[in-house]
């Protein structure tokens, strides 16, 4: 049994119910792969474990490629949300009322090349590069609600959910990248390119295990909470189940709606590397990055179009 190890990224939770799905249901081991889901690891994050060796998978971004320090070792083959997660809340009380107004002010960022999107927001909100303060922590909601920093950066489908829980919804208010055009993708899955080449078969039981995951999860939710529960039984039933809502309506949305379930879009892999261009002023070889063969040779019922 070959077992293949994917690096989430973030702990275990409702976000990766189709990967818990796959690896707790073992859709892959008719084919002899074990699935196996790890955990965030601070110390090597999702594509800083296959460059290391540590996994051959993890669940990463375009960005998170083009970014890394061997973009032509990854490849993109899956793309399971379809939308940049991604929210910047102020207090209203604060008077922020427009991204300029976060000059002068700090906000808080996950450590290692996760704030592309919004340095290329403050870009095309016309601030310069410095003007914000931007502070890397892992967590950013307990700052925030300290009041220690004016922003931070936060998923729809979580830390949102904790602020206006501590707060109130009526209490902050959000910037997005979508609003400004210039959002950048989140979660899909990548895989070495080494191990691409030397074990297709591997790889390709792995893609359609997690599209078969994933299409279990949307169309029977009460299996994924399940699964859920069981890899984190310290999160409540209740924000498993919002969760699951939100990261549903980010998945069955653009291409998944026009091509099927995980389509992995080249528009985010181009969109990435404008953000890099724009930001950083650098251009980025993405030429080789997205490997769509490994969706198209899946089974046609774990890529199918799931209505809403």
């Amino acid at each position: 049994m070959t077992i293949v190890r994917i690096r989430l990224l973030w702990h275990k939770q409702a976000q990766f119910a189709g990967y818990l799905l796959a690896e707790k249901l073992g859709l892959a081991r008719k084919h002899g792969v074990e699935i196996v889901c790890e955990g965030l690891d601070f110390s090597c994050k999702h594509v800083g474990a296959i460059l290391t060796g540590a996994t051959p998978m993890a669940v990463a971004s375009p960005a998170h490629i083009l970014e890394s320090a061997d973009p032509a070792a990854l490849r993109w083959v899956l793309t399971v949300q379809q939308e940049s997660p991604l929210v910047y809340p102020v207090r209203i009380r604060d008077g922020i009322d427009r991204l300029t107004d976060l000059a002068g002010h700090k906000v808080g960022v996950w450590p290692g090349h996760e704030d592309l999107e919004f340095r290329w927001m403050l870009q095309r909100a016309g601030l310069a590069a410095g003007a914000v303060d931007r502070i890397a922590m892992p967590d950013t909601v307990g700052p925030f609600l300290a009041g220690e920093i004016a922003s931070a950066q936060m998923t729809s489908y979580h830390e949102l959910h904790l602020v206006e829980e501590e707060l109130g919804a009526g209490a902050v208010r959000t910037f997005s990248a979508k609003d400004m055009g210039c959002s950048v993708l989140k979660d899909g899955l990548v895989v070495s390119a080494r191990f691409a080449e030397t074990d297709r078969q591997a790889v390709q039981a792995v893609v359609d295990a997690v599209l078969e995951g994933w299409t279990i999860a949307f169309r029977e939710p009460e299996r994924a909470i399940d699964a859920c529960l069981e890899a984190r039984p310290d999160v409540s039933e209740a924000e498993h189940r919002r969760q699951l809502a939100d990261i549903r309506a980010l998945s069955l949305t653009g291409a998944a709606l026009t091509d099927g379930l995980g389509y992995p879009d080249s528009v985010h892999v181009d969109q990435a590397a404008r953000a890099i261009a724009e930001v950083e002023g650098r251009t980025v070889d993405a030429s080789a990055v997205l490997d769509a063969g490994f969706w198209q040779a899946a089974p046609e019922s774990f890529r199918a179009r799931i209505k809403e």
